[in-house]
C-alpha cells in the first residue's frame, strides 16, 4: 500500500503536465473541475444520526444505473454519492437522489481517510469494478463493511488483474460481499478475492432502470415517416464504417437520418475530418440544427433521448477490438438492435439479446448497410426484432430488489 501511494505521487506531476499542455481542453476542464473535491474538502449536510451510505460509481453509466437503487432506500438512509468523473458528478448533482455528491479524492492516503472521517460512512458500495487500493484499505482498517454491487469484470480486464493477482488479491480480499452480474463475473471475483469474500450472483441493475423518456421525433426535427439509425458509443475505427454506411444507403433511401455519438467526445474533431473526408455534410448535436441528414452527437447525456426515438440501432466497439459498449438501453426502447462479434465486455447482455431475437450480429460495412436495409424494407421484422429486444429486457428484471435487500441484510449482519 505504501509503495503504491508512493508510484500515486510521482505519477501526479506526470498527468499534470500531459493535462496542462493536451490540445483536448477535455482533459483541463475534467483535470481542473471541483479541485478541491479531489482532495477531500467536503461539507457534508446534516444526517440526524442516520445510516450512511457511501456509493460510488466511475461514471456516468454506473450514476444511471444506481438510479433505481436510490429510489428503493427511500429516505431512511443518509446517501453520499461519489464519481470518478465530472460528467458522472454532474448527472448525480441533478438527479438530487443523494443527500451528498463529490468527486471521489486522489486515492492517496492523506486525501481518502480525510474523506473516510468527514463522511463517517456505515457501508461502502462499490459500482461494477470500482477497485481503489487506499479506498479498500482505509475502509478495512476503519472497519466499515465493503460491498460491490452489478460486480463486472470484462475478460480484459480480467486478465490484467490476474497478471497481478499476488498485489491485488491483497484488497481485493477486504470486500465482505461481491454481488456479481452474471456467473463469469461472479467466478472472477471469486478468484481475485481468494475465497475471501461472499460472491453471490444478482443480475443486472441496468436491466432494471426507469427507460421511460418524453422525447418525441419532433424534439429533433425529425418527420413521421422518417427513418432513423443512432450508431452509438462508436470506437476508433467505426466512424468511418458508419459513413460508408450512409453512403451505400441514401443515394436509395431519401428519407433516412443519421446520428453518430462517439464514445469519447474528445474524438468529435477527428470524427468531422473522417465525415469530411467522406464528403458527407453533417450538423453538430450542439447547434440545434436537426435539418441534416446526419448528425453528429458532440454533447454529454443526449444519446439514450436520440436512441428511445430511433428506428434501429448499432451499439459500438463491437466492429473493432474494443470489447463493445451495453446495448440493454436501445433494447429497452424497443429498438433493434447491431452489433459486431466484438461483444466481450457485454458478453451475457449480447446472448440474451441475440437468444430472443431482438439483435443481429453485423460483419462489416455491407453487412451493416444490409441489414439497415431490411430493416427499413420490411416494417414486420422492425417491429418484431423491436418487441423481442424489449422481451429480452424484461426476462432479466429483478437485480434492483435483490440488491437492495443483500445491502440491507449486510448492515444488519
Amino acid at each position: 500500500m505504501v509503495i503504491y501511494n508512493i508510484f500515486f505521487v510521482l505519477f501526479l506531476p506526470l498527468i499534470a503536465v500531459f493535462v496542462l499542455f493536451s490540445s483536448t481542453t477535455e482533459y483541463r476542464k475534467e483535470f481542473f473541475y471541483k479541485l478541491s473535491e479531489r482532495l477531500a474538502v467536503y461539507k457534508l449536510s446534516h444526517r440526524n444520526l442516520k445510516t450512511t451510505l457511501w456509493i460510488h460509481c466511475a461514471s456516468l453509466g454506473e450514476i444511471r444505473a444506481v438510479e433505481p437503487i436510490l429510489d428503493g432506500f427511500g429516505d431512511k438512509y443518509y446517501i453520499v454519492l461519489t464519481s470518478t468523473t465530472k460528467s458522472g458528478r454532474d448527472y448525480a448533482q441533478k438527479l438530487q437522489k443523494a443527500d451528498f455528491v463529490a468527486l471521489l479524492p486522489l486515492d492517496i492516503f492523506p486525501f481518502m481517510c480525510k474523506a473516510f472521517n468527514v463522511i463517517k460512512p456505515d457501508m461502502l458500495i462499490l459500482v461494477e469494478t470500482e477497485l481503489w487500493v487506499t479506498m479498500l484499505y482505509t475502509a478495512a482498517r476503519k472497519n466499515i463493511k465493503i460491498i460491490t454491487i452489478n460486480g463486472r469484470m470484462s475478460t480484459k480486464s480480467f486478465k490484467a488483474y490476474k497478471r497481478l493477482k499476488f498485489f491485488w488479491s491483497r484488497f481485493t480480499k477486504l470486500i465482505n460481499v461481491v454481488m456479481a452480474r452474471n456467473k463469469d463475473d461472479a467466478d472472477r471475483f471469486a478468484f481475485l478475492t481468494g475465497g475471501k469474500s461472499e460472491i453471490v450472483i444478482s443480475g443486472n441493475i441496468k436491466y432494471d432502470r426507469n427507460f421511460t423518456l418524453n422525447s418525441r421525433k419532433e424534439d429533433f426535427s425529425l418527420r413521421k415517416e422518417d427513418f432513423v439509425f443512432t450508431a452509438g458509443s462508436t470506437k476508433e475505427g467505426e466512424e468511418e464504417i458508419i459513413a460508408d454506411v450512409y453512403n451505400k444507403i441514401t443515394p436509395r433511401f431519401s428519407k433516412i437520418k443519421f446520428f453518430l455519438a462517439p464514445r469519447h467526445l474528445s474524438r468529435v474533431k477527428t470524427v468531422m475530418e473522417i465525415l469530411k473526408g467522406k464528403c458527407i455534410k453533417y450538423s453538430l448535436f450542439s447547434e440545434g440544427d436537426f435539418n441534416s441528414k446526419f448528425i453528429l452527437i458532440d454533447v454529454f447525456g443526449k444519446l439514450q433521448s436520440v436512441y428511445s426515438v430511433s428506428d434501429v440501432c448499432y451499439v459500438g466497439g463491437s466492429l473493432v477490438n474494443g470489447g463493445g459498449q451495453n446495448p440493454i438501453e436501445p433494447a429497452a426502447y424497443a429498438k433493434p438492435v447491431l452489433f459486431g462479434r466484438n461483444m466481450n465486455n457485454f458478453k451475457t447482455e449480447s446472448e440474451i439479446l441475440l437468444r430472443y431475437g431482438g439483435a443481429l450480429i453485423v460483419e462489416n460495412t455491407s453487412d451493416l448497410a444490409d441489414s439497415i436495409k431490411k430493416f427499413i424494407s420490411d416494417k414486420k421484422f422492425l417491429e418484431d426484432t423491436g418487441r423481442n429486444a424489449l422481451k429480452a429486457i424484461e426476462s432479466q428484471n429483478g437485480a434492483v430488489s435483490f440488491t437492495i435487500k443483500k445491502i440491507k441484510e449486510s448492515l444488519d449482519a
